[in-house]
């Protein structure tokens, strides 16, 4: 896989998620709140007959914004598109909100106009976007340290084809297996609530903690082993490639000497 298929995956995930995000936050209480202050303001008259265009405007910039920093192809940059995308679906995340945060600052009560369902699957796609991004970063700067090294391009390209490959499937089941998940959890919990009421009280008034722990131990040891894999030496791989190109240009130069 060439690195221009690489940038192109990486551009269409990255508007895809950037686009749901706009449409998300438009449909948000908070947005609509802005929207009438400003129509409330001295700019109301000038901007009434462009009120009807806000929505495009503000979707357009944010894909303008998003392709700017595409193009960069940085860390950097796609750390700035996941936090700009996170400001334009957090809004949506605060109308589900039990506390009225928002109302703090402003005179706004919150009142959602997409459903769980769709706030869910569009935090999930900025979630998998950002992960996707961050490893297709990874990947290239695996192409250049292998070219730079000497490996044939065709050998590294079957490498990036096997990473893509292999990326799509953790991120297909992880999605798949999170969405099974919260799916599933309002009818698990009834069944949970059973065995759990036969436990003894002090048991049951401190369980939140228990869990908690749980989870806290399971993102330790994920981040032990996540750890551990980034530190392990990739110089295998990269030797056996590079050995590959040095062999294909000393048979070259064997070719030319014959002849």
């Amino acid at each position: 896989m060439r690195e221009n298929v690489i940038r192109s995956v990486e551009l269409g995930v990255a508007l895809a998620a950037c686009y749901m995000a706009a449409v998300t936050m438009v449909q948000t209480s908070l947005y609509e709140r802005i929207i009438k202050m400003i129509n409330d303001s001295f700019m109301g008259p000038l901007l009434e007959p462009y009120t009807a265009y806000f929505d495009i405007a503000v979707m357009v910039l944010a894909l303008a914004l998003c392709f700017t920093l595409w193009r960069r192809g940085g860390i950097d940059s796609f750390s700035k598109l996941f936090s700009l995308n996170m400001l334009m679906f957090f809004p949506a995340v605060l109308d589900f909100s039990t506390f009225n945060w928002v109302g703090l600052i402003l005179d706004l009560t919150p009142s959602h106009r997409v459903t769980d369902l769709w706030v869910f699957g569009v935090g999930l796609l900025l979630q998998v976007t950002y992960l996707m991004l961050r490893y297709t970063y990874r990947f290239r700067v695996d192409r250049e340290e292998l070219l730079g090294r000497g490996a044939l391009e065709e050998d590294v390209n079957q490498v990036s084809r096997g990473q893509m490959g292999y990326l799509t499937l953790i991120v297909s089941v992880s999605a798949v297996t999170t969405t099974v998940i919260y799916v599933a959890a309002p009818s698990l919990s009834g069944y949970l609530r059973q065995p759990l009421n036969t436990l003894p009280y002090f048991i049951r008034s401190k369980a939140h903690i228990l869990v908690g722990i749980i989870v806290i131990l399971w993102i330790a040891a994920s981040l032990i082993l996540y750890l551990r894999g980034s530190e392990q030496p990739r110089h295998d791989l990269i030797t056996e490639l590079q050995l590959k190109g040095d062999a294909a240009r000393e048979q070259s130069v064997e070719v030319e000497n014959g002849g």
